[in-house]
């Protein structure tokens, strides 16, 4: 399933690349993207709840956009993650087979991604392909998307669907490979935006994952009542959905407000409510600057197959000691500054700033930076 996934995918690559690069371009738009993303905590699940989350990661990214006369769009990304984790290498036992807290393990995670998108009327039409590899799985996809303008381009209907094949090697907790597992995902979305005036745009959306194949993950363990330690379980299939409302609001030139509210649920007994605003504060000056602090709140009621170690038995069809299953509840604020210019071949730079904080100790601080020319 996974080579006959990378067959379609390539195809497609070998089927639009020299066709759109065969027309001629109206312009070339650039993005550099990097992000810095430290984390820290005491509930690590690759140690069965206890030890170190402590982790960095640097992502850098480009993105580049080509135009064609013909109203061809094309877009391609690519980017890494580096990752260096505590946790990750405490999968290492020692001669009496306990964990030790050893030098931290650097990870890398490459990808890749292809999009190409056409307006015909009112309709625009797109597919997409993509490549991510780390040292544990590897993944293509590949994606169609559609939306519709309607009612003097006041409405719009879009739609999305995705697929993924995964392929997973199965490090368990004593540091061995047993071999590989598959793992399919199929994304789907469907939105509606309005615009009721010219100062406020709206959005309602609404998101449904079909997984199945390996979802666990073999290096996490749990710690039994027993004192045992063994590799989580969780079932091989998973549904989630996700209903999302926008609202973006321009009080005045210099005041808009960006919002929104996400409800999800999925068949693992989770449920999660989310609220996030964005006042922008335009600052002075002949560029577009704006000034942002970021504001977000969630709140989620975890699944059954969550334990804090030694609270399940053997016996016990699934369990985990990953608090990403759990209950918990979170904010996350920050700052944001961003310049628009209409001169020169930089057009746009960004920064933000972000901390997370979650109530069963887990923090973390994201610094992004983004920058946007022309050639």
């Amino acid at each position: 399933m996974f080579l006959a996934t990378r067959l379609l995918c390539i195809s497609l690559l070998l089927f639009l690349v020299p066709r759109l690069w065969a027309q001629e371009n109206q312009g070339v738009e650039i993005d550099f993207l990097a992000s810095y993303y430290d984390q820290d905590g005491d509930h690590s699940p690759v140690t069965g709840g206890r030890g170190s989350e402590e982790l960095q990661s640097i992502s850098p990214v480009f993105l580049v956009k080509y135009t064609t006369k013909s109203g061809w769009n094309l877009n391609g990304s690519l980017g890494a993650d580096n990752i260096t984790s505590a946790s990750t290498d405490n999968i290492d036992l020692d001669a009496n087979g306990v964990n030790l807290s050893s030098a931290s393990r650097v990870d890398n995670r490459v990808f890749a991604n292809l999009a190409a998108s056409r307006a015909f009327g009112s309709q625009t039409w797109g597919g997409s392909v993509g490549f991510s590899k780390e040292y544990d799985y590897r993944s293509i996809s590949a994606g169609l998307n559609w939306a519709w303008n309607f009612n003097g381009k006041n409405n719009t209907l879009a739609a999305a669907v995705t697929r993924y094949q995964d392929e997973v090697e199965l490090y368990n907790i004593d540091g061995n490979v047993d071999g590989t597992e598959d793992r399919e995902t199929t994304d789907l979305s469907l939105s509606l935006t309005h615009v009721f005036s010219p100062r406020t745009v709206g959005m309602i959306e609404w998101s449904i994952s079909d997984q199945s194949g390996w979802l666990s993950s073999p290096f996490q363990e749990v710690i039994l009542q027993s004192g045992e330690h063994v590799q989580e379980h969780l079932p091989d299939a998973r549904t989630r959905n996700a209903l999302r409302l926008s609202l973006n609001h321009a009080f005045s030139e210099g005041l808009v407000l960006r919002s929104y509210a996400r409800y999800y649920d999925d068949d693992w007994d989770i449920t999660a409510t989310s609220l996030e605003i964005e006042p922008h504060f335009r600052l002075g000056g002949d560029a577009k600057r704006w000034l942002y602090p970021i504001l977000r709140w969630h709140s989620q009621d975890g699944s059954n197959y969550f334990g804090l170690p030694e609270t399940f038995t053997a016996a016990d069809a699934y369990y985990t000691a990953d608090r990403d299953l759990s209950t918990f509840d979170s904010m996350k604020f920050g700052l944001g500054y961003e310049v628009q210019r209409a001169q020169g071949r930089i057009k746009r730079y960004q920064v933000r700033a972000t901390y997370y904080d979650r109530d069963d100790g887990l923090t973390s601080f994201n610094l992004s930076f983004g920058l946007g020319f022309t050639l």
